[in-house]
């Protein structure tokens, strides 16, 4: 049975009144045109991670993204996100953003490659619109770029 996150999520942790959930208004999931050990991967983040080095994210409604490139370590990375959601990320980002974790398969040849970089950025926007038309196609525009096959959406 699938889970079924996003209303689980807007039931239970959401403030009030509830989140409303939004559909995109055009869909685009595509199929996976490879075998995923022939595949690059990218990691995707709702996290609002960054490097230390790099601009905050804003507080709120943030529609910028950050780039991290594969081989950052741990302890560069910071989490902006605005939710209550505990300390235990912060401490071990591998838990929101698990890089370890995807080399680890790269490295058995589960996963063909890892991408040159990862996508992190602010969830729980309800600029629904401009997540759509901006912010989603900009960050498909940065995988394009940079090669990736398959792209793994790890929400926050």
């Amino acid at each position: 049975m699938a889970l079924e996150y996003l209303p689980i999520m807007a039931q239970s942790s959401a403030p009030k009144p509830p989140r409303v959930l939004v559909s995109p208004s055009k869909p685009s999931w595509c199929a996976v045109e490879q075998p995923v050990n022939q595949s690059r991967v990218a990691l995707l983040t709702s996290a609002a991670l960054r490097l230390n080095r790099q601009e905050p994210f804003a507080p709120g409604e943030d529609l910028t993204y950050r780039l991290i490139p594969s081989d950052s370590k741990a302890s560069e990375i910071v989490i902006d996100h605005h939710s209550r959601i505990g300390p235990v990320p912060r401490q071990n980002p591998e838990i929101v953003f698990p890089m370890a974790a995807l080399a680890s398969l790269a490295a058995k040849q589960i996963v063909g490659s890892l991408s040159r970089i990862h996508v992190s950025f602010m969830g729980g926007i309800r600029r629904h619109e401009e997540v759509e038309n901006e912010l989603a196609p900009a960050i498909a525009r940065e995988l394009k770029q940079a090669g990736v096959d398959l792209a793994l959406l790890v929400p926050y």
